[in-house]
Order: structure tokens, then sequence, then C-alpha cells
């Protein structure tokens, strides 16, 4: 066994290990560096010199892990490139995230190309992790083990004749709030390589960190002041999203807006995609429906002009972007904008390099508030007034945990890697005085023969029965499946994916048939996904599956948790619902002209699947269709009003608040029909048009309106909040039934029964956007009267900001801030309070 360290010795970054095995050159992780060194990559003549690689092992998605992976790839196409599914499509994002940053380097030459990465992409075989493959025509096997750090991450275990080997990737100990902690079964590794990036320190509690966090987030929203988190793309911003949302939900914190952006959104689009990779609880609630990073609070930041909406607006709110470590991305722009005004705050949350904004900006943290501090943001030399914080919410184990791991692993020999030098070698020399094997802190070109006289004996996991059956498993046979198991193997054992096809068909499963197996499984009523390991599967117990009756339709909430994860996120899908009586399902896409020929095979394969019929909507979503205009505008132009749908002529008409030429136009309205199948009429300042009154069109489904309205009353009757006004709402005969609470924010404190409505009423229900400004000045100016507190002028209603100001001639802080809680109780809006 021959083992070489390319990158990542004594360092962070850049991590790269050449494991030599049974003759076969196994490359471990191909990162790069991510701080200012002009030395990106890892040293690959290592690779090179010692006869190329034949497999590359992936432990998991972050750039000094992947960075470097087409360059790799392109040298040595034939390697197989291994890692699990959701590391795979977080390295996709994270890849052409990285090509787009090169492309800004204008005095740098790109290290890799586009055609690389696709062409490595097209190489890579997924494995779940618990599932054993063999990369290679001999003994040599590979397991994934789950890792915690981040969704896909993993541990990797590689055994062969000349011994067995582990490398940890990047690990945790500590359950985090999207994945539990990493857990290993009993390993018997000859060689060990363990990550040591905080092997100098003990970690705060975990739970006590996210608590100040929490407290810090609220005392700057109380004040009216923003707060930027500047984030990890990948792991910290999603874990920063549910420990805020949770506060909100709990009451800890009132509801405020809290906007993400950067490649934040598209993480938390593919963390949405691999539901099996995340805790059990966020799984179930993917498979529901439910958006589990987005709602009413949490928006996703688009363009520029929402960027400057946000700093110039008198709200209050959170912004977590990418870069963690204010290297660039649009937390660099937010720092800069937020950071001169006193009152603003920015809480550093992860990791950061020595030569990194963010560790600069740490450092500056040690002045007191009254000297001048600056920091160097790009070609910006900023001023720094804004409060700054670090909140230990690290997804690495501590010192502890590392030397926990090496006492269970029990490894003869030990390398200690991705971390500085004084780390890994103090850590050595810790470890080794209470050690019997022997502990080493290599460094970057170290290369180690290692023989074994004695490798150790590893555990045989028993060979898997088959059926050997040559259909496809569907929905009518999987009771087959189930009962050959629950025979075989009991409930109590969990398989992989993997296995599970093997059961029923003695094969290994192709790329293209891993994800309807996945959607399968996870909607079946006869398996369920484990607790600790939501990526394995177990059978259901007998006496639970002996009351089902397989043969008819999938169960309705199945049904509909279906639809989230068989169509893809493009396909646009606002709404679904159900006729349970005929055992229709409704999907309503945005532009239904597109996607039902689009999507046709999907809905085929739904109907086989599901056993439900599919019905789709005939009209289009008028607020998608808005979107879609809006995006393809130029900057300078704005649509004014609604836009206006004529269905018998298949056309849109948008009136635009500025001129564009008719060559502008007709590209325009080129683009919008392709993407929604729908004519687009664009009308300039000045052009004249007319709109006929059609009557609003009632389908049979649909119930009776007064009934409905009546319904709607009879939710509401004991409810704190009440609805103002019910109105039937029609464009161009589309009707809909709009709510009309004080605010919106009222509104959407009841999302889950007005959905709950819907789909009994079979009306689209629409929460009214403007606020009642009359009955918000009564009560509003009640509470200043009841307190005490006398009015300067009458409250004002500032509708860009969505909040209300009042003018007052004296009042104490304390008062202030009892005033303004009980106003967002009452009301759902921001009060700002001004003493003059």
């Amino acid at each position: 066994m021959k083992l070489g360290f390319c990158g990542g010795a004594q360092e962070v970054g850049a991590s790269c290990i050449l494991l030599n095995l049974d003759g076969k050159n196994i490359v471990l992780d191909c990162g790069m560096r991510m701080g200012g060194s002009k030395e990106y990559l890892p040293d690959l003549s290592i690779i090179q010199e010692n006869g190329g690689a034949d497999a590359i092992v992936i432990s998991h998605a972050h750039m000094d892990h992947t960075g470097s992976l087409p360059v790799l790839s392109r040298e040595y196409p034939e390697a197989k490139i291994c890692m699990t599914h959701a590391t795979k499509d977080l390295v996709r994002v994270l890849l052409y995230d990285s090509l787009k940053i090169m492309e800004y380097r204008e005095t740098e030459i790109p290290i890799f190309a586009e055609v690389h990465v696709k062409n490595m992409l097209d190489r890579i075989l997924c494995f779940s992790p618990g599932f054993t493959f063999r990369p290679f025509d001999n003994d040599v096997t590979i397991t994934f083990y789950n890792a915690s750090h981040v969704a896909g991450a993993a541990s990797v275990y590689i055994s062969g004749k000349e011994g067995s080997f582990f490398y940890s990737g990047d690990f945790s100990l500590q359950p985090q709030k999207t994945v539990e902690k990493a857990s290993f079964p009993k390993l018997r590794p000859d060689i060990a390589v363990i990550e040591s990036t905080y092997g100098d320190r003990l970690h705060s509690s975990r739970e006590t960190e996210e608590r100040k966090l929490v407290e810090k987030v609220g005392e700057i929203i109380k004040e009216g002041k923003k707060i930027l988190i500047p984030a990890f793309a990948l792991g910290r911003a999603q874990e920063v999203i549910l420990i805020l949302k949770s506060a909100i939900n709990k009451g800890v914190l009132p509801p405020f807006r809290i906007y993400t952006d950067g490649m934040v959104n598209d993480i938390c689009r593919v963390y949405k995609l691999n539901p099996n990779y995340l805790k059990r609880q966020l799984s179930k609630k993917i498979f529901k429906g439910t958006d589990i990073f987005f709602d009413d609070n949490v928006i996703a930041v688009s363009n520029k002009q929402q960027r400057e909406e946000i700093v110039n607006s008198m709200e209050p709110c959170c912004i977590i972007s990418s870069s963690g470590m204010l290297s660039g991305g649009p937390s660099q722009w937010y720092a800069e904008k937020l950071a001169p005004f006193e009152g603003n705050f920015i809480a550093i949350t992860g990791y950061q390099d020595e030569e990194s904004p963010g560790r600069q900006l740490l450092e500056l943290s040690d002045n007191t508030i009254d000297s001048e501090r600056f920091l160097k943001l790009g070609e910006s030399n900023v001023p720094v007034k804004c409060g700054i914080g670090k909140f230990g919410l690290s997804a690495h184990a501590d010192k502890t945990g590392i030397i926990s791991l090496t006492h269970s692993l029990s490894a003869k020999k030990v390398y200690f890697v991705h971390g500085n030098r004084e780390i890994t070698s103090s850590l050595a020399n810790d470890v080794q005085k209470e050690y019997q094997g022997r502990i080493y802190a290599p460094a970057n070109s170290d290369i180690y023969e290692i023989n074994l006289t004695n490798p150790r004996k590893q555990l045989t996991k028993t060979e898997l029965g088959s059926l050997k059956k040559s259909e496809a498993l569907t929905n009518d046979n999987i009771k087959d499946l189930w009962h050959y198991i629950i025979k075989t193997y009991g409930n109590s054992r969990a398989f992989t994916i993997e296995e599970i096809f093997f059961i029923w068909s003695g094969r290994e499963i192709k790329e293209e048939e891993v994800n309807k197996l996945i959607i399968l499984i996870n909607t079946s009523p006869f398996f369920e996904a484990g607790l600790k390991y939501p990526f394995m599967f177990h059978a259901i117990e007998e006496d639970i599956i002996a009351s089902i009756d397989q043969k008819g339709p999938m169960e309705s909430n199945s049904m509909l948790s279906l639809i989230d994860t068989h169509f893809p996120q493009e396909a646009g899908i606002y709404k679904k619902g159900a006729r349970f009586d005929e055992k229709t399902a409704l999907i309503y896409f945005n532009f239904p002209q597109v996607a039902s020929k689009k999507y046709e095979n999907e809905i085929k394969s739904f109907e086989e699947i599901s056993g439900w019929k599919v019905e789709t909507n005939e009209d289009c979503n008028l607020l998608a269709v808005q979107n879609l205009i809006t995006s393809l505008l130029p900057s300078n132009t704005e649509l004014t009003g609604s836009v206006s749908y004529y269905r018998n002529e298949n056309l849109i008409k948008a009136a635009l608040s500025a001129e564009i030429n008719e060559e502008t136009k007709q590209k325009l309205s080129g683009e919008f029909l392709n993407t929604s199948g729908i004519n687009l009429d664009l009308i300039t300042p000045g052009q004249k048009t007319t709109s006929v009154h059609i009557p609003v069109r009632k389908y049979d489904f649909q119930m009776e309106q007064n009934q409905a309205l009546s319904l709607i009353d009879e939710a509401f009757q004991d409810k704190p909040d009440k609805i103002y006004r019910k109105s039937i709402k029609s464009i161009d005969g589309v009707g809909s039934i709009e709510l009309s609470f004080i605010s919106p924010a009222i509104g959407e404190k009841y999302r889950s029964l007005i959905d709950e409505l819907e789909s009994r009423v079979m009306w689209s229900l629409r929460i009214n956007p403007t606020p009642n400004q009359n009955e918000i000045f009564n009560i509003g100016t009640r509470l200043f009267a009841e307190k005490g507190i006398q009015l300067k002028k009458n409250l004002a209603y500032l509708p860009k900001e969505m909040v209300i100001k009042a003018v007052v001639s004296s009042i104490e802080p304390d008062m202030a801030q009892t005033i303004k809680n009980e106003f967002w109780d009452k009301i759902g809006m921001t009060l700002i309070i001004n003493n003059n």
C-alpha cells in the first residue's frame, strides 16, 4: 500500500490524497485552495509520477475537496468518479458557479472550461451511503458512510488484499438542523486519514451558539436595523435559515423578512431534490409538498434591483448570503452597503481563511467602536461602524470528536490532515502520548510506503438474495418485494436503494432508474426511511400492512406528495389538488399550453405509479406571466398595472412604463411565446387598447358562490383576526375569491387554513395584498391613546416599505418597544416611531 499527500496536508484547502491499493490508484478528493493564493491546485504531478488515477472518490461537494476535479478528470478520462447522489447534484452547481467566477477574473487564465465540467459530470457514478461497491475487477471494495457536515457528505472505507483504509473527509459528531450526526459501524481499518480542522479547540454548545445568534438577530430587528450573515452557500446557509425559521415558528422571534441571496438559493433547491440525505422530519415535509426553506418570511433575492430595494428600505431584516468569507458574491456587496452605519450588524458563522475579508473583519471587532475601522472589500476601503460578532456553528468535529474517532477506529497508522501546520503537529503529539499505533502529521508531497504483515480481517456481509424479476418494479407489484424482504430479512434490517433494486431484479441499478425508484419507495406504504439514516429503508411491519389493499389507487396524501417529487421544478407547478371521489389529480402548471406537451411522458408515468387520473388546468398562472414578462423587459422598463389575459385569442396584453422599439418588442414576444405558449402584445405609453368585460366563469366542480362564502365565514368565526371583506375577482372571466384582512401579513397567518378551504370550495382563494389603511390608523391611534402617548401627526402608511410611521412628542424606549410589539401582534406590520 502506498499513500501520497498531494494537497490538504498542514493546510485547509486543496484536499487530495493518492492511495495505491492492490495495484490500483485511488484519488480521494481533488480540491482547490480557496484563499487569495495563486497556487489553486494540489500537486497533481504526484499522481502522474505514480501511474495516474484509476478511480476518483469524492467525500463531499465543497470546493476545497472538488475544485480541481475537472482538471484531474480531463487528464484521466477513463478513471471512474464515485460519490453520493446528493454530492453529484451539489458538485454540478458549485463547479458551474466556479466557471462564472473564473470569467470575472479577466487577468487570469481559467484552470478549466465548461466542456471539462460537462465531461466530468458524465463520468460520475453515484452510490448510497452504506452500499458496498467494487470499482475494479478485483477484491477492492468501497463503502460510503454518513459523515454529516453537509448533505451527501461521506467518509470513505476502502478494503483490499493489502489492507483496509479509512478516510474521514470533513465530518461532524454533532447533529445539525439539516443532517444527522456522523455515525459509523464497527470498522477495522489498518490505515486512517482524519481531518483536524479544529484539532486545537473544543466547540461551545451548539444549542448555546444558536440561541446567541437568535438573540442577536432579535435585538437588531427590534432596533429597526439590518443584520448580514455571510454564510457558505453549501451547508451553513441552510442551517442558519432553519435556525431562524424555527425561532419564528416557536414565537421566540417576531415574524420578519429574511432574504437569501447568491448561490444559497441554488443549494437550497438541490437540498430539496435530495430529501433522503436530510433529516427525516425534513424529508417528510418535502414529500408532503412543503417548502422547508422558503415561506412568507424567507424570500429568495433574484436580481440587483431587489438588492438595492432591500438596503435602501427602512424595513429591518436579516440577509443570508454567500460567500461566507466575504471574499466575493453578494455578501461582499451587502457588507459594503451596511458596514458604514451604526446599528447594523455582521454575524460571522464559519471558518475564515487567514487572508479573507471575513478574518480581517473579526480582527476589527477587537478595536473599540470609537476608533476608525476600515475593511478592504474588493477595490473599496469601507468604513466599519456596524456591530461585528462570531457565532460557532461549525460543521466540523472539535478536538474531542477527532480524538474519539481516532480511538474508536484503532488504526495501526493515523494521519491528521485538513488543518494548519501548528494544529496537526500539536494534535499528533498529544494523541501519540496515549495511542498504541503511530500518529503522523504529514506535509504536502509526502509519500509513505506501507507494508502490512497482518492486515486486519474484515467483517463480510452476507450475500443478498434476489427475486430476479425482469419486469419493472411498480406500485402494482411492490407488495411482492415487501413480502419477500419481510419473510427473508424481517423488518429490522435496512437497505440502500441499490440493495432494494438488486433484491428485486438481481442486477445493478442504472443511473436513470435511481430517481424513479427513490420516489416509489418513499411514497410506498410498504417501506419507510430510517430516522437516523433517511437514505436507507426498511420494510413496514406485517400487522401494519395487513389492512392495506395495494391493488387500488395510491393513498391521497402520498399521491399529492408524489406530484412534487415526480415532476421537475422547472415544470412550474404552482398548485395541486384532487377530486377525491373520482380519483383525479388536479395539477396546475404556470404555462399549461407548453407544460402539458413537454411533460406528457411524466404525466403518463405518474398515472401508472399513482393509479390516479391527471387533469391539468387550461388557463395560465397570471402571477407567473407577470414575473416572466418582468424578467424579459429591459432594466429601465416596468409593467404598469396587471396584465390582461384573452384566452380565446391565446393572448396576453401588458402595458409598459416606457417606449421600446419594434425590434425589441418582437424579440420579447418571441421569447415569451417560446416559454409560455401564449402570444404577447406589449402596449407602450400613448398606445390605446380596449378591454371587454367578461362575466366570471364558474366551473361545474366549484362550490356554489354563496355556499363557498358561508363556509369561509364559518371557518373564521372563532379566529382572533377577522376577514373585513370577501369579494369575487375576475380577470377576463377567471374567477377567484379575494379575502381582505387588516393586512396581508395577518392573512398569511392562516395560509394552511386558506389552502384547506381552497381544496374544499375549489375556488382560487387569494389574500388582498393591500392593507386596510383606515382600520390600521384607527387601531394604531387608539393604541397610542391607551398608553397615554400623544401623536404629533396622523399615522402615515409607507407602501413601498410596507410600514406605518408615527411621530410623537416624547416616549421612553421601553414604551416604544411595547407599542411596536402590540402593533405587530394586531396588525402584522412594522411600526416606526420617531421621537421629535
